[in-house]
């Protein structure tokens, strides 16, 4: 198959390949489409002034947005989807249209024939569909002869798209190219023949990428909620055009959305488990909305083994799934609580940039709310050699829920089960939690000698170890209190790093380290102060 690829792109290289595509670029519009998304106006103010910023970097650029000093892979990409259309579209003056329209100018001069990292098939089905939902926008007063070479270039792309068949990405990635796939096919005459196909192979992905449970198989709510913003954006453009959209597409719409709002806290956020970041609130309720998801949220996933609880303002998420072999985070038996607005217990989030250190320093099982062995992760997050099998049950009465669960990811190293014992009175606002090891069997690489048992916190949340140290009050941002207790000795407070809006800020985290006695019951509990 590999094989088969490069002598696939040593043909795109070619001069022949390049006539190809260029033939026959008669490009008759027999639907428009459009952005149903809003950008953000103090974005596209910053684009003008000369600053683009993406996943935690701010560039700036001199005359053009193509000619800048440094930036990440994923920062390139970013530019290069023309996905910061939005942006200028809210400001909507003509100088936003200028601006774009030698932007794109520019990009089109500089990239007019293939390559494998401009032409890679899920940034070309991005560009595609930001240059087509946007068009009416930055082609207002252009000439004909600008929207002339626009129409044939994203023309030239769509038609590269649907030869590639999706061969240079994998996963995740082809939900955008897909998406790019469709647009083209509705809104270009000498394409539209092609809708059919790319319908079928879209239901196929879903199919691949969509669990039962409607959660999405990476299990990221970033990700879940970005493959539905996708769908979303389809459904528009078929409707758009009054054309029929498949069962199956409004089907898993509404499931996904209904998942979304199961990862949703009492702040308004998204869960940050397994590659997720915050997303912007509105984006959030935006997406819930366009979904049409009115079915009661459940309290259990039983596919990706995700666990809710959530009463009287109380809201617990609970990760009590097996990891994605794709997307792994050591992150078993984690779980992320809030109050109301306040969010107390949380994971560490995702790294926003491709960085191998801090990729790796995400994914640990020390940058969730769980437990760790010897600094060693629950589960291989390098060569995914060792994943952790992952149980649970759950029980409830009325204002009580109780969540039993255990994972294996420790058993071939140390010999050792982690359990873990949730409660919860949501009349009370109490959280209790009781972690201890079962040792299994003799077979095991090393004698395990401590565990860390870790609580990260929210940003903002004061907290003081009691002279004790087995007490420790926390002063919410709100004003209110809550006090951690544990049955072990010597709580710390260790500083940590909470990854919010693609910003890296300093916060704390409870930590209790301790030699490890098998069958020893950890008990801890989280109080709210009367």
């Amino acid at each position: 198959m590999h094989v088969n690829r490069s002598i696939q792109f040593l043909f795109y290289k070619t001069p022949i390949y390049d006539y190809i595509l260029s033939k026959d670029l008669s490009a008759e519009i027999i639907s428009n489409i459009s952005d149903p998304w809003e950008g953000k106006r103090e974005n596209g103010y910053n684009i003008l002034n000369g600053y683009l910023s993406f996943f935690g970097e701010t560039i700036k650029y001199n005359k053009s947005i193509w000619e800048r000093n440094s930036s990440t892979d994923l920062w390139k990409e970013e530019v290069s989807s023309f996905n910061w259309i939005k942006d200028l579209k809210t400001i909507g003056s003509n100088k936003a249209r200028i601006f774009l329209r030698n932007s794109i100018k520019e990009w089109i001069t500089k990239n007019s024939k293939w390559s494998s990292k401009e032409w890679r098939s899920d940034l070309v089905g991005k560009r595609i569909c930001a240059l087509l939902s946007n068009f009416n926008f930055y082609c207002s007063s252009a000439d004909d002869r600008f929207q002339k070479l626009v129409l044939e270039n994203i023309l030239k792309q769509g038609k590269h798209l649907l030869k590639n068949k999706l061969i240079d990405i994998s996963g995740y990635k082809k939900i955008f190219a897909i998406k790019g796939m469709i647009a083209i096919s509705v809104v270009f005459k000498q394409l539209r023949a092609n809708l059919e196909k790319s319908l079928f192979t879209l239901l196929n992905e879903i199919n691949e990428q969509v669990l039962d449970d409607g959660c999405h198989y990476l299990k990221s709510p970033k990700q879940h909620s970005e493959f539905l913003q996708n769908l979303i954006d389809i459904k528009s453009f078929l409707a758009e055009a009054k054309l029929e959209i498949p069962q199956e597409i409004n089907e898993c719409i509404a499931k996904m959305g209904l998942v979304l709002r199961f990862f949703k806290n009492t702040s308004g956020q998204l869960t940050t488990f397994n590659d997720s970041i915050h997303i912007n609130e509105n984006l959030i309720k935006q997406v819930i909305f366009r979904s049409n998801s009115n079915k009661k949220i459940p309290n259990f996933l039983e596919k990706s083994g995700f666990q809710r609880i959530s009463k009287n303002k109380i809201n617990l998420i609970m990760d009590c799934g097996s990891p994605s072999l794709e997307n792994t985070y050591a992150g078993s038996l984690s779980f992320e609580f809030s109050v109301g607005k306040n969010q107390i217990v949380v994971n560490c989030g995702s790294p926003f940039v491709n960085n191998k250190q801090w990729t790796e320093a995400m994914k640990s099982t020390a940058a969730h709310s769980t437990v760790s062995i010897d600094n060693v992760n629950s589960s291989d997050i390098v060569l995914k050699k060792r994943i952790a099998k992952v149980w649970s049950q759950r029980r409830e009465q009325p204002n009580n829920f109780w969540i039993d669960s255990a994972h294996s990811g420790y058993k071939d190293t140390f010999g050792l089960v982690h359990s873990r014992k949730i409660h919860i009175d949501s009349n009370k606002q109490i959280l209790r939690g009781q972690d201890y090891f079962s040792q299994t069997t003799k077979n095991y690489e090393r004698i395990a000698k401590r565990y860390s048992l870790r609580f990260h916190l929210f940003p903002n949340i004061e907290i003081n170890v009691t002279g004790s140290k087995k007490k420790a009050i926390l002063r919410l941002p709100d004003g209110t209190g809550w006090e951690f207790i544990c049955s072990e000795p010597d709580i710390q407070i260790k500083e940590s790093i909470y990854l919010k809006r693609k910003k890296k800020i300093i916060n704390n985290h409870i930590l209790i380290d301790n030699p490890i006695i098998p069958e020893k019951k950890i008990r801890w509990l989280f109080r709210l102060i009367k």
